[in-house]
């Protein structure tokens, strides 16, 4: 008999099971049937002459079964595709989004196109999971998650677990890239008015914008500080703007920061700073200036006038009140005019040399600190004495044909220069000079011509003061 071979079904999907089935052979005969890659079976015929073998279906093609006295016997299987599964996965709000900004996945499961209910669904990236999700009855399975970095990541939905028969889900993954921009910047900027350099004592005031992404940033709390600590804090208003204003910086360059203390905005500015420096020069010094005339020395009783001059940053100072003093005590109060002065006279200072003060009490400039500046000068009075020539003699040296005269004058002012004259009166030649010591005496030698002694009298004089004596040959 021929061997004949039937499947049943001819046509399977993957997966799926048939069963081939000999007829024709010999009872008892051996019967081995073959498919794909799949183990031979080995059957042996029953008493009808049939056998038959179940396999699994993998691809189309010949299912062959062969007797070892019946001969061969073939048939073609079909396999048709089989259910798949699929998984889809999809993001919302779409990409790009700004970095914090919450980022709804969701991965929808299917089996031939009908929902996968109950599958248990795996979200992850690159740095690991982010979330997980059960499908409902559509299929869908969502997580959310606002942690995503700055660029663009890859995020997959894997189907981890699957109660169905039908398609094999588990391992099954869909895939979606979101790109996450870099979140707004937090930017302060710092400006200073007047501009730099200021003098000291000028207020000066800083202003902070505050800004996110460049929006103005309402509301925030800004500290202004210097190394010295703060100097104010300001509340930024509709344009972002906060300011202070400080007079008090030192004399130099200092560095202003203004740092946001806090803020309510989609920005990170708390603790955000901005820094400017600002120079401030040195106040303007005041100055006292004193001088006396007439100039020293003078003699006894003579009227002297004192002026001070207060100038600040070398500008005048009006109204400013100085008192004069000496170590004996005041001597006169004055008030500077348009050109800074002030004077006071008097004819009370004592014999010899005395030092004049002149001290600012009381000056309305708020730009120079002028109370309690002072200046000195000194003067030199003559003793009451009134100055007295001598007689003075010359001796003759007839090898040169000339004299020589010693002068003295008494009742000079210490420290003044007396001038010896020949003659009556100041206008003569003058024979020599002298410094009047400690005790008011001068006194000095000339060498006369032999034409010069033809004057009988001398005049010494000194300042104002004038006296007249005799010149007349030594007697031995």
């Amino acid at each position: 008999m021929a061997l004949t071979l039937t499947l049943t079904p001819a046509t399977v999907a993957a997966g799926g099971s048939f069963t081939a089935s000999a007829a024709g052979a010999t009872a008892g005969e051996t019967i081995t049937f073959t498919y794909d890659a799949a183990l031979p079976v080995v059957t042996t015929a029953d008493g009808a002459g049939n056998a038959s073998a179940t396999f699994t279906a993998t691809t189309s093609g010949p299912v062959v079964a062969t007797g070892t006295t019946s001969g061969v016997a073939a048939a073609t299987l079909t396999v048709s595709a089989g259910p798949s599964c699929v998984v889809t996965l999809t993001s919302a709000p779409p990409s790009p989004v700004a970095a914090g900004t919450p980022v709804t996945f969701t991965a929808t499961v299917t089996c031939s196109g009908a929902p996968v209910v109950g599958a248990l669904v795996l979200f992850t990236t690159p740095s690991g999971p982010i979330g997980i999700g059960v499908t409902g009855a559509t299929g869908a399975a969502t997580t959310t998650t606002s942690s995503l970095p700055p660029g663009t990541t890859t995020v997959t939905a894997t189907v981890i677990a699957a109660a169905t028969t039908t398609c094999s889900c588990v391992g099954v993954s869909g895939t979606t890239t979101v790109t996450v921009t870099a979140p707004p910047s937090c930017v302060v900027t710092l400006t200073s008015a007047p501009p730099s350099p200021v003098a000291a004592g000028t207020p000066v005031t800083f202003t902070a914008t505050v800004t996110c992404g460049g929006a103005p940033v309402v509301g925030a709390t800004v500290l202004f500080s210097t190394p010295g600590g703060p100097i104010g804090v300001g509340v930024t208003g509709a344009t972002g703007a906060a300011t202070t204003t400080t007079s008090s910086l030192p004399p130099g360059t200092t560095t202003v920061t203004a740092t946001v203390a806090a803020a309510t905005t989609t920005c990170s500015c708390t603790g955000v700073s901005a820094t400017t420096t600002v120079t401030v020069t040195a106040p303007p010094s005041c100055v006292v200036t004193l001088t006396s005339a007439p100039p020293s020395p003078v003699a006894a009783g003579t009227p002297v006038t004192f002026t001070a001059t207060v100038t600040c940053g070398g500008a005048p100072v009006v109204g400013a009140t100085v008192l004069f003093s000496t170590p004996g005590g005041p001597i006169g109060v004055g008030v500077t005019g348009p050109a800074g002065i002030a004077t006071t006279t008097t004819s009370s200072l004592p014999p010899g040399t005395t030092t004049v003060t002149a001290t600012v009490i009381a000056a309305t400039t708020t730009t120079c600190t002028c109370t309690g500046v002072s200046a000195t000068t000194t003067v030199t009075v003559g003793s009451s004495a009134v100055l007295t020539a001598q007689p003075a003699c010359y001796r003759l040296d007839l090898t040169t044909l000339t004299a020589q005269a010693t002068f003295t004058a008494t009742g000079a002012t210490p420290g003044s220069t007396v001038t010896f004259h020949l003659g009556t009166g100041p206008n003569g030649p003058v024979a020599c000079t002298a410094v009047a010591n400690a005790s008011g005496v001068a006194t000095c030698t000339a060498t006369l011509s032999l034409f010069q002694l033809i004057f009988a009298t001398y005049t010494a004089t000194s300042g104002s003061q004038s006296s007249t004596s005799s010149l007349m040959p030594c007697i031995p």
